[in-house]
């Protein structure tokens, strides 16, 4: 370990976070195994995730940067804030995992320098629309000096079109609330003027239409992002132009959105599809700023390199096959025949659904889902597939699935990295969750999986069942423990197709722990373990023992864009 930075200490006072916690979150899209995987589509040779150097400017409590710490200890992370009392949390967090690859240090950004060293990923989420413009500009300033030659920046801020929209609602509340200063009044002030003008305002007016969508967005809005993201007097929206542009005075040069699904056009026109595709290469980032302008884009997650290194912007179709792939996609009707051309229908996650009738493609679906929330290489879903369709084969059969994974990639259904992700252990007399998600759900309901994703706990039962899966118990102790605490029986909610609820399942409390043992391998929060290879293809044949039982059940309920909830009865 060689993190060459010292504790300094800045020389302003307390700051907004200090007063209001903001709380830490995972963004999937941050994730150095993401970037990496973005820069490889393009020709960039990244540093392997396993060992690399990632700085988060404006790390907070470390929400985001502890749980890639906590994956990858041959790595090195280093946070810095403004915040003392946030970083000081975020180290609290630290020791209690025994990590010594993480400093989070309070820090003004304005004195990072060279002594910092140099980075793979620099990160900087949430923080360049928030900051003066003296600090944009060391910002850039630190991509530029304090990122390795073959590194990655990720940066995010509010962009235009949209937020031209939400400036408008966000000069109203700072207006009405501009003589008040508790947070708490602060916000329901806000969202009490917001809530009398929209419906003040003429619902058949484009004015009442926008100040009724504003509306909805700041109503469901947590208390602490209204206050900081919003009610901030100094936050700053941008075309991306703009910030490409500076970057480019400063040596650098734009990669694309960190979103890999924002280049796929099949929901466009047709006109505007062959308008878009008419830019050159040499124009990517143009074709990208007018994208944003159809689609009234108001949030920007920009990638940056160095100037000086080539890309490749075409994508070939057969990209896919060089990566490892994931899906929660699970059969609506698992009963549904797989080795004919009837149409079969997979769920994933977020409720986006997907109908397949060619064979192979029914039994790669099928195969992803099981393995979740393992990682699949195309050469070992290709084995999967045939094997579940006993043997059959044909000479179409790589060329099919190709192109088939070549669209779901694109579109943002079957997501694919560069390294494969921790896999997960199976259940085993003494079962072990993953420390952080242990520690996490002492605190709250919201733990982080191994696949950097925001999973929420359903109610306290759970929350006490994942506390009991520190490997020293017994799968009978650990239902012993349950039924002292919770009684013998549960009561499990059902829902039908229609998503309504039907007559609850009552469970014994074994049969619940069996199956919440199964959910939360599925989840993705058990120890992780290194990858070994062998025998993959048989279980990716087969699902795992824990999994297959859930191969048919519902989907479960996003709480982030890949996050989801798990609770005692099932995964639903």
């Amino acid at each position: 370990m060689n993190i060459q930075t010292e504790h300094r200490q800045p020389t302003t006072g307390t700051t907004a976070y200090d007063e209001v916690y903001y709380p830490g979150h995972v963004y999937g899209l941050t994730h150095p195994n993401h970037l990496a995987t973005i820069a490889s589509v393009y020709g960039m040779q990244p540093a392997p995730v396993e060992r690399c150097r990632v700085l988060e400017l404006g790390c907070g409590v470390g929400g985001n940067l502890l749980p890639m710490a906590f994956q990858y200890p041959d790595s090195e992370f280093i946070g810095i804030d403004l915040s003392g009392a946030t970083i000081e949390r975020g180290q609290r967090n630290i020791t209690a995992l025994g990590l010594s690859n993480i400093r989070l240090l309070h820090c003004d950004i304005m004195d990072v320098d060279a002594a910092f060293g140099q980075f793979d990923y620099i990160i900087a989420h949430g923080v360049y629309s928030w900051v003066p413009p003296i600090v944009r500009e060391k910002m850039m300033s630190i991509f530029k000096r304090n990122l390795a030659p073959k590194g990655l920046c990720y940066v995010s801020y509010n962009a235009h079109p949209f937020s031209h929209l939400r400036d408008m609602v966000r000069d109203m509340m700072r207006y009405h609330t501009r003589r008040i200063t508790g947070m708490k009044e602060k916000v329901g002030q806000a969202r009490a003027i917001v809530k009398f003008l929209s419906e003040g305002s003429k619902s058949n007016s484009v004015h009442g239409a926008v100040m009724r969508d504003q509306c909805t967005r700041v109503l469901n809005a947590p208390d602490e992002l209204l206050f900081h993201d919003d009610l901030d007097s100094g936050a700053t929206a941008f075309l991306l132009h703009e910030v490409v542009e500076d970057a480019g005075r400063h040596g650098l040069q734009y990669l694309s959105d960190a979103d890999f699904s924002r280049r796929y056009l099949a929901g466009y026109t047709e006109e505007v599809r062959a308008t878009l595709q008419r830019f050159p290469e040499s124009e990517f980032m143009a074709r990208d700023q007018y994208q944003d302008f159809i689609d009234g884009n108001g949030f920007r997650r920009t990638l940056l390199c160095h100037e000086g290194i080539s890309l490749d912007r075409k994508v070939d179709l057969d990209f896919i096959t060089a990566f490892y792939l994931l899906s929660t996609a699970s059969p609506r009707r698992p009963d549904a025949c797989l080795t004919d051309d009837s149409e079969m229908e997979f769920e994933n996650q977020d409720g986006s659904r997907i109908t397949v009738t060619n064979p192979l493609l029914k039994a790669a679906h099928l195969c992803l889902g099981r393995a979740w929330p393992r990682a699949l290489s195309f050469t070992e879903l290709l084995y999967g597939a045939r094997t579940l369709l006993e043997g059959r084969q044909t000479g179409d059969d790589r060329r099919i699935l190709t192109e088939a994974l070549y669209i779901l990639a694109c579109s943002g259904e079957v997501s694919f990295l560069k390294s494969r992700p921790f896999l997960v252990k199976e259940v085993t007399d003494c079962p072990q969750a993953s420390l952080l998600a242990r520690r996490q759900a002492l605190s709250g309901p919201l733990v982080t999986n191994l696949l950097h994703q925001t999973v929420q706990l359903e109610d306290d039962r759970t929350r006490h069942f994942l506390q009991l899966l520190d490997g020293s118990r017994t799968i009978e102790q650990i239902t012993a423990e349950m039924t002292e605490t919770f009684g013998p029986t549960i009561q499990v909610k059902q829902m039908d197709d229609a998503g309504q609820p039907t007559a609850p399942l009552l469970l014994s409390t074994r049969q619940s722990v069996d199956r919440s043992l199964a959910s939360v391998g599925k989840l993705g929060c058990w120890l992780p373990e290194a990858f070994d290879g062998v025998g993959l293809g048989k279980d990716v044949a087969a699902g795992s023992r824990a999994a297959s039982q859930f191969v048919e059940r519902k989907p479960l309920r996003p709480i982030s864009r890949r996050g989801c909830i798990v609770g005692q009865g099932a995964i639903r």
